[in-house]
């Protein structure tokens, strides 16, 4: 956008930067400059709402020119639509920008950045399944597969990167390891519930949004989530019959399923 005003979600600018990516030849430049802004805008403890050191607020910035030429909250009030996802896909962003270019030495240079990003994803963590956010009583399906997504990312680059580097201590990787197992364990025992998987546990053990197949968001399309993110063979009998029945209440293929979001 050349000019007026544009939002930055940064869960979305993450899903947008691991599309990116896949040409990681063309646009890890782009990526790259994405990154150095999402490393900027972390909040602090003090100026997180609920004192969490790592998060990140949306965003809205003016353009002039293809120029910004300035950033202000969306709201009055700074707030974001979820800790754990945010962190997530972003910790999959950057595991992945340094596979695909080599650039180790980002990382490294970023290394205690990460590190605050990995602590706002684990702090909101409970019991082996995470919290959206501090003020949410819910732990999301959906939120918890790219939770498990993000954690095994961030295995993979401290093991393979910044543990070599010397930036972070084995122990460390242990302690995401043993996240990752445990999310993975959480999500078969606290949300399958027999034939699909329920849309979320809330502290007192029942579901904010009960499961139907007829709503879309977030019954139904959560159902791939556990397929997408690994926590589910997508050859086994099970992953092939919720993805069965996905396709046969909603013609995604062709963009037709009754929200505005490009859910492909």
């Amino acid at each position: 956008t050349r000019n007026g005003t544009v939002k930055i979600n940064p869960y979305f600018a993450d899903i947008a930067a691991l599309s990116l990516l896949n040409q990681a030849d063309t646009y890890a430049g782009n990526v790259r400059r994405y990154m150095d802004w999402h490393f900027d805008h972390l909040n602090t403890a003090q100026s997180d709402p609920s004192g969490v050191d790592g998060t990140i607020f949306d965003w809205q910035a003016t353009m002039k020119d293809g120029k910004m030429v300035s950033e202000e909250w969306v709201t009055a009030v700074p707030s974001y639509d979820s800790v754990d996802s945010y962190a997530a896909t972003f910790l999959m962003v950057v595991e992945k920008y340094v596979a695909r270019t080599g650039d180790t030495a980002y990382a490294v240079k970023n290394a205690a950045k990460i590190k605050r990003v990995v602590n706002a994803l684990c702090s909101m963590l409970d019991n082996g399944l995470t919290f959206g956010k501090p003020t949410s009583p819910v732990k999301m399906l959906m939120d918890n597969c790219e939770v498990y997504g993000g954690l095994q990312a961030a295995t993979r680059l401290y093991s393979d990167v910044l543990v070599p580097a010397g930036v972070v201590s084995s122990s460390e990787t242990t302690r995401l390891k043993n996240a990752t197992a445990d999310v993975a364990a959480h999500v078969e025992s606290d949300l399958w519930a027999g034939t699909y998987y329920r849309n979320d546990v809330m502290q007192g053990g029942g579901s904010y949004y009960p499961f139907s197949w007829n709503q879309y968001y977030p019954s139904a399309v959560a159902q791939t989530f556990p397929i997408m993110y690994g926590l589910l063979d997508a050859k086994t009998e099970w992953a092939q019959s919720l993805y069965d029945r996905f396709c046969s209440h909603y013609d995604w293929e062709h963009l037709k399923h009754p929200d505005d979001y490009v859910w492909a």
